[in-house]
């Protein structure tokens, strides 16, 4: 069960750095004093190694005091008769229980220390980390002004039909002498392309342009929703009616390569959908993250229906490719270790030609740690492997910790690791349709359709624990609670998944040179889309499916999502006691964050 099997004494670290990134967000400071707290960090953190080490010792053997291996009071024997014998023997066990006692309370008071060492250390190094990754601009806002820097292209997006701008994210690289505050910032960038030059990502070009601290007000819903997503991705910048002067510095040849790459592997998935314009800008979307040209209405219905992930190269696209990956090269007879590393160079490839974007790398990192576990032959812990990825993201970036795909992913797996497996056993076990019957004499029919409802049990338990799990940042920052994505998931993602490996079948047959193999799946996959696409928008047609919400506050979103998982922790710690309906915990603690904290209609 997972409240035994399960560790991670990371979380020591990881729960603590998270609230120090929340507390710099809120409490930023500059100065002399950042100087400081990196010192007391540093010494906090040593101090907790030394604890820890000093708690799990030989602490005796260097006093002198702790008594030899094997010696206990009840095993002297009286070699010849004293009268003190028995004063000896009560003096010996009085001294034993005081050093056993002394041991006990020492390394007590070690163990309190290292916890509270280390925890103190995530703290200030979460509030350090974001300092450093993240500068700002001194002040709370800065008047707009026209500047002149060089921004190197970090994401580009897709412009509009018929329109010569071009959006997207960079970084300031350089500046005038007195706008040096502005280097290392990111900004998103709205410019006007001119003929001679074309912008690519990861190049450095010189851009004139309006720059401003804060995102311009919105005027829709998808505006409103884009300027949140800047946001939670802690761009505090917008570089507006901008020129692109001319090339800096163009893409290195890596990135040259990722998109001549990426450029032969759309080739091959258009192979044979020609004529189906929308049907190839999904599937390319779900294969190699180019944004999807989805209708309004499109958007809505996969938006209000829980599946909109579907489209974006993100945990669920990251699993399904890294499971076919290893499965081709354990085909090829490959061994484990050897077909671990070279799963995860494929895989990381793969996510830089499909863009590296930053749910992509994410998912990368989750599944690294996971599989590294098999690498150096470690025993398969999926929480650990969860949190060392969390940990070491929010130290590459910790401005994810406020975006809504970090949260709503880890939260996700979080559930699926501590609940889904225990309650999927519990169903599971409920089902016996044919309990009076032997087992040996029911056939291989009733053995399937046995089979058959435990997997769809299993995919039920974990459509309802990641529903559960998605609800508060699904309010927070979209503004829709959807019931109806239990069902929608539970239909959209087997589809999904079928139609990713189809696209991975077609990429490689089309890469070893058999273009008839290709055209078979893609048609696959472009049956599966249409199927997923009809369903979706007629199922958001119906009642009840989806409901407008958002909090009373903007803070209890975070506090929902904290108690949501404090929860499932305490009752995967107990082992989910059946006594206590400790499974239903988490459904009260959601319909109590509905009821006293969302504003419905």
């Amino acid at each position: 069960m997972p409240g035994s099997s399960l560790r991670s004494p990371l979380l020591w670290l990881l729960v603590p750095f998270m609230a120090g990134i929340a507390w710099a967000d809120h409490c930023p400071m500059s100065g002399p004093w950042i100087p400081a707290l990196t010192l007391l960090a540093t010494g906090l953190g040593f101090l907790g190694w030394w604890l820890a080490g000093r708690s799990g010792s030989d602490v005796f053997s260097k006093g002198g005091t702790r008594p030899p291996a094997g010696f206990s009071p009840a095993g002297i024997t009286e070699t010849r008769p004293e009268a003190g014998f028995h004063l000896t023997m009560k003096a010996i066990r009085e001294g034993w229980n005081r050093a056993t006692t002394s041991l006990r309370n020492y390394e007590t008071l070690a163990n309190l220390g290292w916890m509270l060492a280390m925890i103190s250390t995530g703290l200030l190094g979460g509030y350090l980390a974001l300092h450093v990754r993240s500068p700002r601009l001194n002040g709370a806002e800065a008047a707009p002004r026209e500047v002149v820097v060089v921004l190197e292209a970090q994401q580009l997006f897709p412009p509009a039909p018929g329109r010569k701008t071009l959006s997207g994210l960079g970084r300031i690289v350089a500046t005038d002498a007195h706008l040096t505050e502005l280097i290392e910032q990111r900004v998103y960038f709205s410019a006007i392309r001119r003929i001679s030059v074309t912008p690519a990502r990861s190049g450095r070009y010189q851009v004139r342009g309006l720059l401003q601290s804060r995102v311009v007000a919105a005027d829709s819903e998808s505006a409103a929703g884009f300027q949140r997503y800047l946001e939670s991705a802690g761009i505090r910048l917008t570089l507006t009616r901008a020129q692109l002067i001319r090339e800096e510095q163009p893409p290195n040849w890596f990135r040259r390569f990722c998109t001549r790459t990426e450029s032969q592997l759309e080739k091959i998935l258009r192979q044979g959908l020609e004529r189906q314009p929308a049907v190839t800008s999904l599937y390319l979307g779900m294969l190699l993250g180019e944004k999807a040209a989805l209708s309004p209405a499109q958007q809505n219905a996969f938006m209000r229906s829980g599946t909109f992930h579907i489209f974006s190269i993100s945990g669920l696209h990251v699993g399904v490719i890294a499971a076919a990956i290893l499965a081709v090269l354990q085909l090829l007879r490959l061994s484990r270790r050897a077909a671990t590393i070279t799963g995860l160079l494929i895989l990381w490839l793969y996510v830089q030609v499909t863009g590296a974007s930053v749910p992509a790398e994410r998912a990368f990192l989750m599944i690294a740690f996971l599989f590294g576990s098999r690498l150096f032959r470690l025993p398969a812990n999926s929480l650990a492997a969860l949190v060392a990825a969390a940990l070491l993201t929010l130290w590459l970036d910790p401005q994810q910790l406020f975006s809504a795909g970090f949260q709503m992913s880890y939260a996700v797996v979080t559930a699926l690791i501590v609940m889904s497996a225990p309650l999927a056993e519990r169903w599971q076990a409920a089902w016996k349709p044919w309990r009076g019957l032997p087992e040996a004499n029911w056939g291989w029919l009733r053995h399937r359709t046995v089979w058959v409802g435990r997997e769809i049990i299993g995919a039920w338990a974990a459509t309802w624990v990641a529903m559960i799990a998605s609800t508060p940042s699904g309010i927070g920052y979209f503004q829709l609670f959807s019931p109806g994505a239990l069902l929608a998931n539970l239909l959209i993602i087997p589809l999904s998944t079928f139609a990713i490996i189809a696209g991975f079948a077609s990429l490689l047959g089309g890469l070893c040179g058999l273009t008839g193999l290709s055209l078979i799946f893609n048609h696959a996959a472009a049956v599966l889309i249409l199927t997923m696409d009809w369903l979706v928008l007629h199922g958001t047609r119906l009642p009840g499916v989806y409901f407008s919400a958002q909090f009373a506050a903007s803070w209890m979103a975070s506090a929902a999502l904290v108690l949501l998982l404090t929860v499932m922790f305490t009752g995967a710690s107990l082992r989910w006691p059946r006594r206590w309906g400790a499974m239903w915990w988490p459904v009260l603690a959601v319909t109590l964050i509905l009821f006293f904290g969302v504003k419905f209609g």
